[in-house]
C-alpha cells in the first residue's frame, strides 16, 4: 500500500511540476516594444488562383511622383518574384525539350521571350488598390497594389515562344502550358 501511495504522490508531484512549467508567461511582440502596422491595401497583396500580385509604397513631395513611384515599386516587387518563376520555368522546361547541347541556347531564348512578355504585362498591370495620404510634413505617401492574370501570362508566353524563330522547331505549346500550370500548382502547394 505504501508503494501505491508513493507512486501516486510522485505522479501528482510530476504533474504539478509540468503544470507549473507550462504556465510560464508568453512574451509577445508588444511586450518587446514592437507595434504592428496595418498596411494600406492589405489583402490585395496575396497571390490567388488566378493572379500574381504585388504591392508598392512611395513618398514624394509631388503627388504624381509618389503615385508613379509606388506603381513602379509594385511592378518591381512582382518582377522579382516572376523573374525567379521565369528562370525556373525556362530551365526546367528546356531540360525536357532539348538535348544537353541545345539546353543553354533554348533556355536563354525562352528566358528572353518570357521576360519580354512579363515586362509588357507589368506595364499594363491592373491596379487593385491605391491609397494616397498627405503627411504632416506636406509630402504625399502612395500605396499601390497590382495584379497580373496567370492565364493571360501563360497564353502570351506560349504565343511568344511558339512565334520565336529560334524556338520554332523545339517548342510545343500544349506541352509548355501543361508544364507551366503544373509548376504553378506546385509553387502554390509549397512543393517548390
Amino acid at each position: 500500500m505504501n508503494t501505491k501511495v508513493l507512486v501516486a504522490a510522485l505522479f501528482v508531484a510530476a504533474m504539478a511540476f509540468v503544470g507549473c512549467k507550462s504556465k510560464q508567461a508568453v512574451v509577445t511582440p508588444q511586450d518587446k516594444g514592437m507595434k504592428e502596422i496595418q498596411l494600406p491595401c492589405e489583402g490585395f497583396d496575396h497571390d490567388t488562383e488566378e493572379y500574381f500580385t504585388g504591392m508598392g509604397t512611395a513618398e514624394n513631395t509631388n503627388m504624381q511622383n509618389a503615385r508613379s513611384a509606388s506603381f513602379d515599386a509594385a511592378k518591381s516587387m512582382l518582377m522579382k518574384r516572376l523573374g525567379g518563376f521565369v528562370v525556373g520555368l525556362a530551365t526546367d522546361y528546356s531540360r525536357t525539350m532539348s538535348g544537353s547541347a541545345q539546353q543553354d541556347k533554348v533556355q536563354r531564348a525562352m528566358e528572353g521571350e518570357m521576360n519580354t512578355v512579363v515586362q509588357k504585362m507589368l506595364n499594363d498591370a491592373e491596379k487593385t488598390c491605391e491609397k494616397l495620404y498627405e503627411t504632416q510634413s506636406g509630402t504625399y505617401q502612395s500605396h499601390t497594389a497590382i495584379r497580373v492574370s496567370k492565364k493571360e501570362m501563360l497564353d502570351k508566353m506560349s504565343t511568344a515562344l511558339s512565334d520565336s524563330e529560334e524556338l520554332e522547331i523545339e517548342f510545343n505549346r500544349a506541352q509548355f502550358r501543361k508544364f507551366a500550370e503544373d509548376r504553378m500548382a506546385k509553387i502554390k502547394s509549397g512543393q517548390y
